[in-house]
């Protein structure tokens, strides 16, 4: 792996009055999700959807008629590819990009709903020497009611990342913190279209943990005194272009229509006040990350070209600028489920094979998924 180049705006650590911007500006979720261009608030529901919005286990599939009923998802992404995954400036050739894995479970029992996943993202320090390697684990647990007199599914959950680096397998210094998140999504009876919003408070860890080393000089370096998660809004809504409404229960275990589903996110984020980059850290600089409020677009298209068998997907989105003097960059993401096959496991089920792919400049992402056919 070369790095070419040093970050912008750069200057080198002399104290550990400094923190680490814990930050994703790229599409991270489901395969749907990240076909569509990232949006997903009002759309994606079952585990998957808590990702985004924890009112998302308490909303029922338009064929799941049980009392209760389960979901789960296993998504794998890696941006191997990439030249510059977090858009910081800094270019390599060779394995410079992240990787990316994502699991849940979900069970609704009645008007309930329960959630738990994570999400763990692996990323060599590029620069770094020796090299480094950063692992960030994202649980989430939420639950959620969902309120038939108005249509409305609530959800509330707690958080915690936890954050590690290490040298040649050897931990440099972890860190973990908790938040909480809440979400709303209304599914008005017998319409075509959804609206969604959460809000997730920041995380801050500041108890950082070394390997019995002073952290103004381990193994070289002058370790941080935190890392934060900013605070971030979501709010979406998606429509369904179908022979049929939406949002309403229908007979059959499967819904075979052909039909088109539109959907477009906002997502803000805060800014983290005495935030900087990561892979500066592992070149022993300061690189300012989140000095503004970052504000990313997001939307995309669903397409069942052959029911209950085939449906493709695109869509686009922008990733806002996060490091100074370093320009945001313009995506576009695509998809496809395909049904492998049926079978019974507490009532009919049909598995599908997913794959999708998200391109910028100087950034390629493919990912795989195996789930449940809704």
């Amino acid at each position: 792996m070369i790095a070419h180049g040093r970050p912008t705006l750069a200057d080198p650590i002399t104290s550990r009055d400094f923190g680490i911007d814990f930050y994703d500006g790229i599409a991270i979720g489901n395969t749907t999700q990240v076909g569509m261009g990232g949006a997903g608030a009002a759309l994606v529901t079952g585990s998957a959807g808590s990702l985004l919005n924890p009112a998302a286990p308490a909303i029922r599939a338009s064929t799941d008629h049980g009392r209760w009923e389960w979901d789960y998802h296993l998504d794998a992404l890696t941006a191997k590819l990439s030249t510059d995954y977090d858009n910081n400036g800094v270019q390599t050739t060779g394995d410079g990009g992240a990787s990316f894995l994502t699991f849940g479970l979900s069970i609704r029992a009645g008007k309930w709903g329960i959630a738990g996943t994570y999400t763990i993202e692996d990323a060599p320090l590029v620069g770094s020497s020796p090299l480094l390697d950063a692992q960030a684990v994202r649980g989430r647990f939420v639950v959620a009611r969902w309120f038939a007199e108005t249509d409305i599914s609530l959800g509330f959950g707690v958080q915690q990342v936890a954050f590690d680096v290490n040298e040649s397998e050897r931990s440099l210094f972890s860190i973990a913190g908790t938040g909480a998140m809440i979400g709303a999504t209304w599914v008005p009876n017998l319409q075509r279209f959804r609206i969604g919003a959460s809000y997730e408070t920041p995380i801050l860890g500041a108890a950082v943990k070394t390997a019995g080393c002073d952290p103004m000089d381990c193994r070289g370096y002058i370790l941080p005194g935190e890392v934060e998660s900013s605070g971030r809004v979501i709010a979406g809504a998606a429509y369904r272009f179908g022979p049929t409404a939406w949002n309403q229960l229908v007979l059959g275990p499967f819904r075979d229509e052909r039909a088109v589903t539109v959907a477009a996110d906002v997502l803000v984020t805060d800014r983290t006040p005495n935030g900087y980059g990561l892979e500066a850290f592992g070149m022993q600089e300061l690189q300012r990350s989140g000095r503004h409020v970052a504000v990313s677009v997001r939307g995309g298209v669903d397409y069942e070209l052959e029911p209950g068998k085939l449906r493709l997907r695109a869509g686009s989105y922008w990733e806002p600028a996060r490091f100074d003097d370093v320009s945001g960059r313009l995506h576009v993401t695509a998809g496809a489920d395909l049904r492998v096959f049926s079978f019974h496991f507490f009532g009919p089920r049909r598995l599908r094979l997913s794959a999708t792919g998200d391109v910028a400049a100087r950034y390629r992402n493919i990912g795989i998924s195996v789930g449940f056919w809704h």
